[in-house]
């Protein structure tokens, strides 16, 4: 609730870049001195008592709506704005202005067609920017008071210089057998091409009361590539699970279950749970932390046996977000945990991790957001590799450039550039790789 008062108080500044009246007068002038400086709850008693004299003249009663909102007198701000709209229906400011007052009060759906008026008008770019984040406050809100159904479709097309994330040759040496040279499958070399994918997911949340909801969502997706059809990948992800939201500290525990299959065939389960603690510290900062878990279960593939890789996955972490007044949205990032093999006697095949995320954004126009993320993570497995003669260690860095371009209403174009390098000590596992790729994005 403390986000939204902050975000409400601003939106006044924001809209001055059009449609501000001509003040006329010292009462006037005053009046919107104490509202531009952050202070519209002083200028309401200047203004109240001439309500009677001055109702009907447009400029006096926008600022005695603006300043009865600041003062919290919700009711006396709807009728003064509401009597300029009937002078002056096209005041982007009073309509704007009436919008923030009807979703103070709980009239959603009030309050996003006025938001959706004002943008009609052909605002600024830059008050467009803050109507669409009073417009995600508004579902945020219907979100906290009735049950929702959201999803999203998407399609992509892209090329992959690695599909199988392999090593950049076929002939490796092996310590193990004295140094041999050894000349693996075409499959365990790198090998690149060009790939489509399609994507769909829902989302649910149905509010119990007492800041308490119901979550659970579902995502499917598909990754074929033009010629190496061996490495298509499919994923299908499930999760159901509580969210408690106390002022500003919003704690959730969500059951989750994962399936990957490689070339149609099962390749690994994941079943395990996330707790999460998130607070909001200002509107512009927010700090979390959070505890997983996953079982971790590798099917047969190729009618190989797999089971020898299933390991109980651990890892704890925390990030903080904010946002600059500069446009910029920036997070920071750290975790640390493990992989704990289940089957004995192959301590190499289990690890210790930890890593580090970091990511900004920046939106260019009303349309057009950049974005960029970078990831460390730092791998040690416990005893050695049978083959390699030593502990395996592996350090992977990813980096992700990319662009949101938002066509219209509930369509995203991206352009993403995502670079993996994997360095490790064993050469099976050392590798490079590239991904470009341009996907549409449709939200329902």
């Amino acid at each position: 609730m403390k986000n939204k008062n902050v975000l409400l108080s601003t939106l006044f500044v924001v809209l001055c870049l059009g449609a501000a009246p001509a003040w006329a007068d010292a009462l006037l002038d005053e009046a919107r001195t104490l509202i531009d400086g952050g202070r519209g709850a002083e200028a309401y008693p200047l203004l109240a008592p001439q309500e009677d004299k001055r109702r009907g003249e447009a400029e006096f009663d926008l600022l005695l709506g603006i300043a009865a909102f600041e003062a919290g007198e919700n009711t006396r701000a709807l009728f003064a704005l509401e009597r300029v709209l009937a002078i002056e229906p096209g005041n982007a400011r009073a309509r704007a202005e009436i919008a923030r007052v009807y979703l103070a009060v709980g009239e959603t759906a009030t309050a996003r067609q006025e938001f959706e008026n004002v943008k009609r008008q052909g605002v600024p770019p830059s008050v467009s920017r803050t109507i669409e984040k009073f417009l995600e406050a508004v579902d945020r809100l219907e979100d906290e008071t009735k049950p929702s159904l959201k999803g999203f479709v998407e399609a992509t097309l892209g090329v992959d210089d690695n599909v199988n994330a392999s090593m950049g040759s076929s002939n490796q040496a092996i310590p193990g057998l004295g140094g041999v040279v050894v000349q693996f499958g075409p499959g365990a070399a790198k090998t690149g091409d060009s790939f489509a994918a399609l994507g769909a997911g829902l989302r649910y949340r149905n509010p119990l009361g007492g800041g308490l909801a119901l979550v659970a969502g579902a995502v499917v997706s598909y990754r074929g590539n033009f010629n190496d059809t061996e490495f298509n990948q499919g994923n299908l992800d499930g999760n159901i699970g509580v969210v408690k939201t106390v002022d500003q500290d919003t704690y959730s525990f969500i059951v989750q279950a994962n399936g990957i299959s490689v070339d149609n065939d099962r390749y690994r389960t994941a079943v395990g749970a996330t707790g999460q603690w998130q607070r909001n510290l200002s509107a512009a900062e927010q700090v979390t932390a959070y505890v997983q878990y996953s079982d971790l279960r590798y099917q047969p593939y190729q009618g190989v046996d797999q089971s020898i890789r299933d390991a109980d996955r651990w890892v704890v972490g925390g990030a903080y977000a904010r946002a600059f007044e500069s446009g910029w949205i920036g997070y920071v990032g750290g975790y640390l945990g493990g992989e704990s093999e289940k089957a004995s006697d192959v301590p190499w095949l289990g690890n210790d991790l930890y890593g580090l995320r970091l990511g900004a954004e920046r939106p260019l126009r009303h349309d057009t957001t950049l974005f960029a993320n970078f990831a460390y993570e730092k791998r040690r497995y416990g005893g050695q590799w049978p083959l390699f003669l030593t502990k395996r260690q592996d350090n992977q860095y990813n980096l992700n450039l990319g662009v949101n371009y938002v066509l219209e209403k509930h369509w995203l174009l991206t352009p993403l550039v995502s670079l993996t390098r994997n360095d490790s000590n064993i050469s099976l596992s050392d590798y490079n790789r590239t991904i470009a790729s341009i996907t549409l994005r449709r939200d329902f």
